[in-house]
């Protein structure tokens, strides 16, 4: 029998007509398939950029802002509490508490300010407290109710504080040569590949706290304003909690890009908490107040001006305040004002409030 007659033609290769059919049929699905997922990429790319001129407003929609008008009479234009008219309805506690910056963790030490709170206590005749609050919205409701005196705010929180809880900024924490503030620092890994705050793009920003200036909203509004960079859209964010867990964690190659305060940075590198080789600062803003200390606007005359003459004319040398701040460059109290001084900060403060009002709100039943 001839080989060739009896071979199953079952076993034979796929003819290039079989060929042809399949590639007729898998083709077009290929281009389907394709075309959807780059329909389905356009649609996600449009609907972040619709998104994202809101999400700025959606970050704060629950935290406290100034509405940019005083709850409390202001007869002088200076855009601070006055004193009450009446002098029956001033307050003068047996005790002063003072209470500094709020933070999760614990803040400075009583040794920190027992030679202030001594000081305090000769001047004024009062005892003096020291009180820690770990929410910034419980110290500004302590100061609402008159159980707080004497309070020490970061710059975020000070206009939010002179409008709807009566503060009175009086110092912040300077130089011998009466100089203060701090710059806004974006902080990245040495060796990234971000050069630029325009590189930021496509990467993940950590801010610290939505409350701090410098660590959210003074760098989200620089990004938005000057390199039309917008959270979600052109960059991912998320939030350490506070500006050493930043610094740390950038050094450590943790986050890709922080922005954090000067002054902080400088003491953690000249107490050797971080080496600085291991961090690249890639902007650096104008200068801010840093942390400021001021009183309830209804204590009487005479323990406000007892309080004002005390911290200006208190000397840091050899004291625990030399201490806690002599790292970061500050050396004694120096007399501020509100209205000239949080300029910059009410217009950051503005932007943001106008773009949680710019937020439509929701239908019922929707």
């Amino acid at each position: 029998m001839n080989e060739s007659s009896s071979g199953n033609p079952s076993n034979t290769q796929p003819s290039s007509s079989s060929a042809g059919r399949i590639l007729a049929i898998v083709l077009p699905v290929a281009i389907v398939g394709l075309i959807a997922y780059w329909w389905s990429q356009s649609l996600e790319s449009k609907a972040r950029g619709d998104i994202a001129p809101s999400i700025m407003g959606r970050m704060f929609t629950a935290e406290p802002m100034p509405t940019g008008g005083m709850t409390f009479t202001d007869s002088d234009n200076d855009l601070l509490a006055d004193p009450p008219a009446d002098a029956a309805k001033a307050i003068n506690p047996d005790t002063l508490v003072f209470s500094y910056v709020a933070t999760e963790e614990e803040g400075p030490s009583e040794e920190t300010w027992k030679e202030l709170a001594a000081a305090l206590k000769e001047k004024t005749g009062k005892e003096v407290k020291i009180a820690h609050y770990k929410a910034a919205d419980e110290q500004l409701e302590a100061l609402k109710k008159g159980e707080l005196h004497i309070v020490g705010l970061n710059t975020g929180l000070v206009q939010n504080a002179v409008e709807q809880a009566g503060f009175v900024p009086l110092c912040t924490l300077g130089k011998t040569d009466s100089s203060w503030g701090y710059t806004m620092e974006f902080l990245v890994p040495a060796g990234s590949p971000i050069k630029k705050p325009e590189d930021i793009k496509g990467h993940k920003v950590t801010f610290t706290r939505l409350d701090s200036n410098s660590g959210c909203k003074a760098p989200l509004v620089l990004l938005k304003d000057k390199y039309n960079l917008l959270p979600e859209r052109d960059y991912r964010f998320g939030f350490s909690q506070g500006h050493e867990d930043s610094i740390k964690r950038v050094a450590a190659k943790e986050f890709e890009v922080v922005p954090v305060a000067s002054d902080i940075l400088a003491r953690m590198v000249e107490n050797k908490e971080i080496d600085p080789a291991a961090v690249t600062s890639i902007y650096k803003s104008e200068r801010f107040p840093p942390a400021t200390i001021g009183y309830a606007y209804n204590l009487t005359p005479e323990l406000r001006d007892g309080i004002r003459d005390t911290l200006l004319k208190f000397e840091w040398k050899g004291t625990g305040l030399e201490k806690q701040f002599g790292p970061e460059g500050k050396e004694k109290f120096v007399a501020v004002s509100y209205k000239d001084d949080w300029a910059n900060t009410r217009r950051i403060d503005q932007v943001i409030a106008d773009a949680r009002k710019s937020i439509a709100p929701a239908k019922k039943g929707a």
